[in-house]
C-alpha cells in the first residue's frame, strides 16, 4: 500500500511542473548580472568523491515585453558571468531559472517510474508479496487472481514504466 501512496503523491507533485514545462509557461525576461558567486557541491560515491562547481548569479530581472522588474533576483547558472552581462531568464511563479534548465525529460521519467511503482504496488497488494513472513515471488505470482490476465498486464505496465523512464531520462 505504501508504494501506491508514494507513487500517487510523487505523480501529483510532478504533473503540474511537467505541464508548465511542456506548455512553455512563464514570463521570458533578461537578468542583468550584478554579481556571481561560486560554490561547490560534493558528491560521495562508494569508491570516489566528486566535487561539482556551481554558480549563483544575482541581478535585476526585467520582463521581455515591458512588464515587471525585480531587484536582487538569484539564478543558478552553469558558469560565472561578468557584471552587466544580460542573460535570458524565465520567471515561473515565484522562481527564476534559465530556459535550458527547464527539463521536461526528467519530470516525464519520474512519472514513468511512478507507473512502474503503481504496477509493482498493485502486485504486492494483490498477492501479499513483500509482507513480513509473506510468500516469495514465485509463490505470490501463483496467488495472483486471474493470473493469466493480471500477471502479464502488471508485468507489462511495470516494464513499460521502466523503459519509458530510461528513455525519458537519457533521450529527452
Amino acid at each position: 500500500m505504501g508504494l501506491l501512496v508514494v507513487a500517487a503523491v510523487v505523480a501529483a507533485l510532478t504533473i503540474p511542473e511537467l505541464r508548465s514545462e511542456l506548455a512553455g509557461e512563464g514570463t521570458d525576461g533578461t537578468l542583468t548580472v550584478s554579481s556571481c558567486e561560486a560554490h561547490t557541491k560534493t558528491h560521495y560515491g562508494t569508491h570516489r568523491r566528486t566535487t561539482e562547481l556551481k554558480f549563483s548569479c544575482t541581478g535585476t530581472w526585467t520582463a521581455e515585453h515591458g512588464g515587471a522588474t525585480y531587484q536582487d533576483v538569484a539564478v543558478q547558472t552553469s558558469s560565472r558571468f561578468d557584471t552587466g552581462t544580460k542573460i535570458p531568464v524565465v520567471q515561473v511563479g515565484d522562481t527564476f531559472e534559465q530556459p535550458q534548465d527547464r527539463d521536461p525529460g526528467k519530470d516525464a521519467a519520474i512519472l514513468a517510474f511512478c507507473l512502474s511503482l503503481l504496477a509493482f504496488g498493485s502486485y504486492c497488494l494483490l498477492t501479499g508479496f513483500g509482507t513480513r513472513n509473506g510468500p516469495g515471488f514465485t509463490a505470490s505470482w501463483q496467488r495472483l487472481p486471474a493470473a493469466t490476465v493480471t500477471g502479464p498486464v502488471l508485468g507489462g505496465v511495470f516494464a513499460v514504466g521502466v523503459l519509458a523512464a530510461l528513455v525519458c531520462s537519457f533521450a529527452l
